[in-house]
């Protein structure tokens, strides 16, 4: 087994000291006791602020290191003690600090403050002790999923391989050897389905739960206020599911019948069809740019050094400081993800390559991310002031994608560059649909669906939608359920509701790289710009200073449409 980066080791030490409320009760005291008029507020905050960002630093290295060590029984016991032990009293705290803020009178905040002004008193209304305890509860079974998952294998022609390992062979231009490892990884998904399916059926009533305690008709109510949804409304999104079946699926139809076509093929089993990789209409093998973690960061060092010196900066002292870990191995969370250590504002990436193209496309995106933390960091001392509302935390990810597209001469022959950036373009296209199905499957779940809903009820709600975004993926003659639990997937488990997201800011990335063909030195002066406004302006302000509107109805849509399939011609 590969051991993680001994300086990524290093990177999320904790003493145990700080693995108990003992190591910050006395302070959070201290704020709360502190005479507090409106002269006095902003050195307060400082000070809250630089307390909170211990919390969440050592909250986001004790998470990383349970993702890391799945199968480590000390690393999960440290996290769920922290859990356990210290976010509850800091919640309890957190509250009471926001009451005695949002009661200072004559205190107005300063323009860089308002929103976050605005949040807490949200929050603190929202506030309810019942789901301090319950929120514990629901970290508990989140993380039954990360163990389940992360210690899940596929046993595929006398091998025993990791999940990543296993889709890589699912992309073989051989059409046999993709069907084994789709079975085989079919087959290893349908093995965990029993263990999912029950803390699914125990997220849902916690879910559920937090809804009644702040009486709210639905958890989707609950979430929207949570979230702090404020531009948009669930008729916003049920309007955005209906222009992508109309829009988008049939655009995405008429690919997939081509691509049939030229593979001599009628039509395109499970096996064939990968939305992050679609497969290539000549049927060359796939592309294998690197072999390593280390060669992954070296050819994305120089794409960087290409694309902006203080970008390729920030990359080359996440190298230096352990804050990547990149390859994949047993024992290891199967996702890929950018975490935070607000106290020296340094991201940290975890992913699992393998050496496709797709895993330098994913590089690029959650560096992207970490050059949000980076940013935001520098321009915002207040740590609730950094990153950005989540409607646009995906726009630095995703236009890190398209940005570097004309920077990857060193990695690709200039043919391979042309088939990497068609598989990009593809790939917003294929997008849009998956997004629209996980969207439209929540608000069913917590909103229409009844609250004991059952799992037979949840692979029949998902199979209708299947049937509805993805119609030209043929099943036929496929039984055994592998298709009805598409919905076991991790945003549903681990992060309810965050998914439309992805497709806004890949809307909004497709726009600021339209606008880069023209001016990319201007584009990526915006991109900077917008990332150090963090959480201070509203969602549309943050699109606008990005160079992109905040929109995705159908015409809007239905025009970037129409500039992707100019450029994919």
């Amino acid at each position: 087994m590969t051991a993680p980066p001994a300086t990524a080791l290093r990177k999320l030490a904790v003493p145990e000291a700080f693995l108990h409320w003992s190591a910050y009760g006395a302070r959070y005291q201290a704020l709360l006791d502190a005479e507090l008029g409106a002269p006095d507020v902003p050195a307060w905050l400082t000070r809250w602020s630089d307390l909170t960002a211990e919390v969440m630093d050592v909250a986001a290295k004790l998470s990383v290191d349970k993702d890391l060590h799945t199968a480590d029984d000390a690393a999960q016991a440290r996290y769920q003690s922290f859990v356990a032990d210290v976010v509850p009293p800091s919640e309890r705290m957190d509250q009471a600090l926001k009451e005695k803020l949002l009661a200072v009178p004559g205190y107005v905040p300063a323009p860089d403050f308002a929103l976050t002004y605005r949040r807490f008193r949200d929050e603190a209304a929202l506030f309810r002790e019942a789901n301090v305890v319950l929120g514990v509860t629901h970290q508990e079974q989140m993380n039954r999923h990360a163990l389940i998952t992360g210690n899940q294998q596929v046993l595929l022609d006398g091998e025993t391989l990791t999940i990543p390992q296993a889709k890589q062979r699912a992309d073989d231009p051989d059409r046999a050897v993709r069907e084994a490892a789709w079975r085989a990884l079919a087959a290893s998904n349908l093995g965990v389905a029993p263990g999912l399916d029950r803390v699914m059926a125990d997220l849902i009533g916690t879910r559920w739960q937090f809804a009644r305690n702040t009486g709210l008709g639905s958890y989707r109510d609950y979430v929207w206020k949570v979230l702090d949804r404020v531009d948009y409304a669930p008729d916003d999104c049920r309007a955005f599911h209906e222009a992508v079946r109309d829009e988008v699926v049939p655009l995405l139809s008429g690919m997939v019948r081509d691509l049939a076509r030229d593979l001599e093929l009628e039509s395109l089993r499970p096996w064939d069809y990968n939305r992050n990789n679609l497969l290539d209409a000549r049927g060359r093998e796939a592309l294998k740019p690197f072999t390593t973690g280390t060669e992954l960061e070296a050819l994305s060092a120089t794409a960087f050094a290409g694309l902006d010196a203080g970008l390729a900066g920030r990359f080359g002292q996440m190298r230096g400081s352990g804050l990547l870990d990149l390859e994949s191995r047993p024992g290891k969370m199967t996702h890929a993800y950018c975490a935070y250590f607000p106290v020296h504002n340094e991201p940290f990436v975890l992913m699992n390559v393998v050496g496709t193209a797709e895993d330098v496309r994913v590089l690029f995106h959650e560096v992207g991310h970490a050059f949000h933390g980076f940013y935001s960091g520098d321009a915002q001392p207040l740590v609730w002031n950094r990153w950005s509302p989540i409607e646009f935390v995906e726009i630095p990810s995703m236009a890190m994608e398209f940005l570097t597209l004309d920077h990857l001469a060193h990695v690709f022959s200039p043919d391979e560059l042309a088939r990497y950036r068609h598989k990009q373009l593809e790939g917003v296209i294929a997008f849009l649909p998956w997004a629209a199905q996980m969207d439209a499957f929540q608000h069913w779940l917590y909103a229409e669906a009844p609250e004991d809903v059952t799992v037979a009820e949840l692979d029949a709600r998902w199979l209708d939608l299947d049937r509805t975004f993805h119609p030209f993926v043929n099943w036929e003659g496929l039984d055994g359920g592998i298709r009805a639990k598409g919905w076991q997937y991790y945003h549903i488990f681990q992060a309810p509701f965050y998914y439309i997201e992805y497709a806004m800011c890949y809307l909004a990335a497709v726009a600021l790289w339209r606008a880069a063909q023209a001016d990319p030195a201007g584009a990526l002066e915006r991109y900077k710009a917008a990332l150090r406004l963090g959480n201070t302006v509203s969602v549309p302000e943050l699109y606008r200073a990005a160079g992109a509107e905040f929109r995705f109805d159908r015409e809007y849509i239905k025009g970037l449409m129409t500039f992707l399939r100019e450029q994919l011609a």
